[in-house]
This record gives C-alpha cells, structure tokens and sequence, in this order.
C-alpha cells in the first residue's frame, strides 16, 4: 500500500465538489491541489503551517509538498487536483518552488472559475486542449497573488522518504524511530525532530492511521475475516485493532463494514 500518494483521473485531472471531508494522515503526491471551501471549516497542515480553512477560503499545494487533513463531516468544498504538465510554460515553476503561505484568506474570484472546470470535467468535455487553458488560466492568477520560495530540496526529500518507508512497512511489527534511521541513514532524534515540527505527528499516531486507512479499505473492498485483516494491517491483537479502529472511526470494525454495505 502506497498511502501517501493519490492519482489524477481523465487527462490527469480530478475535479469534484464534495460534501463531508475525510481525514488524511501526512502524504505527499506530484500534482498540484486547490481547494477551495464552499461551506463549513476544513482544519489542515500544509509544510508545517496549520490553518482552519473556512467558507471563501483556498488551500494551494505544490506537488511533493507534505500536508493531512482532519475530518470536517459538514465542510462542503471544491476539490480540484492536476499534473504540472497542463500548466503549460508554468510547469517549471511549480515543480521548483513552493508559496510561502499555502493558503488564500480572499478566494472568492476563484470560484466561478474552479465551478467551470468541475462542470466540464463532469460532463466529459474538459480535453487536454480545453483543460490545459482553464489550468494555465488558474496557475496565472496563483503566481500573481502568491509570493513563492525555492524548495528546500534535502529537507523535502528525507521527509518524503520517511513517509515512503512508513507507507512500506507500517504493518511491520518492530517499525520504530531507530529502525526507519537505520534505513534511511539518518539519526533517530532527526527522524523524531521530522515528526513533531514537521508532520504534526508522533511516529505511533501515524503509524496507526496508516494502518486504520488500510483496515478501513480491506473492510469496504474485499470479504476478508476482520482477525485477517487486523493480522495484515500490523496489529497484534483484537482488543488493541478495535480500540484505536474504534477511536478513529466511532465504529467497530464489523459495525464500520455493516454500516458501508448498507450504504452501498
């Protein structure tokens, strides 16, 4: 399970209106990522700044930079999600800088723009030509309103590979700060330092929602046992995968499957 990453759909776009945000533990991915906040508050990290999103608000991520989300269940918001690429001649500068402040607190001129771009992806009308324009349109406005700072590429590049490594191996039993040093060939008190400045996170919080969003998945998508999937998401025991799955998502594990069957 690769959980730091998402995928682009059609012609490397996403673009959806969502009501109710799911959490995320930090991840990285190399698309660009707006989104903008329709109704409700979204609280989020972006490269170590936290911020409460609210109504007129826009998140800007580059790509490769580290970010989560809580969950906001009564948020509603744009979400629009893309590869460098359709940026055009921009493309370089987003993947070589990043903006000093990720966030825009006056937004609205952002909207009808964003709202035309989801309508058309909808419809299956936004092709590479059309989607390049409304993009590079989008881009533009951005860099004029947003100062931007070179990246910061060896500190960039070890947070992305701790995140890489837990991804990997968050099922391992032994996962711990010495281990993840060992690999990586770094100091334990850096790996540490990573956590709390820079993903907001202890190493077992982490450990653990990475391991709830992949029982979380096993539960909805396939019709292993729930010991089955306890054993393959890293927990020793069931008393421990109900407790911290419980904490997590006010459901038991077998309550949480009933309750998405039902759903669906």
């Amino acid at each position: 399970m690769k959980a730091v990453f998402q995928k682009t759909g059609k012609h490397g776009i996403t673009a959806m209106r969502v009501q109710g945000f799911r959490g995320y533990p930090p991840m990285f991915h190399p698309h660009l990522e707006l989104i903008y906040v329709i109704k409700g508050e979204i609280p989020m990290t972006i490269d170590g700044q936290d911020r409460v999103l609210r109504a007129g608000e826009m998140s800007v991520l580059f790509p490769l930079v580290v970010h989560s989300y809580e969950s906001a269940p009564e948020a509603e918001a744009c979400i629009l999600l893309f590869e460098p690429r359709l940026a055009g001649e921009l493309e370089t500068e987003l993947l070589s800088k990043k903006p000093i402040d990720p966030f825009l607190t006056d937004a609205e001129g952002f909207l009808p723009l964003l709202s035309r771009i989801i309508a058309l992806h909808k419809e299956g009308s936004l092709g590479d030509r059309t989607a390049r324009a409304y993009l590079a349109a989008t881009v533009g406005e951005l860099l004029l309103r947003m100062p931007l700072c070179e990246v910061a590429t060896t500190e960039e590049d070890i947070t992305r590979q701790i995140l890489v490594y837990c991804s990997e191996h968050f099922a391992d039993e032994d996962i711990c700060l010495r281990k993840i040093a060992e690999a990586l060939y770094i100091s334990p008190s850096y790996v540490s330092k990573v956590f709390a400045y820079k993903l907001k996170y202890g190493l077992r919080e982490y450990i653990n929602a990475l391991r709830v969003s992949r029982a979380k998945e096993l539960l909805r998508g396939t019709r292993m046992r729930i010991v089955e999937i306890m054993l393959e998401c890293g927990f020793k025991n069931q008393s421990s995968f109900n407790r911290i799955f419980t904490a997590a998502t006010q459901a038991t594990p077998r309550d949480y499957r009933e309750r998405k069957r039902i759903s669906d």
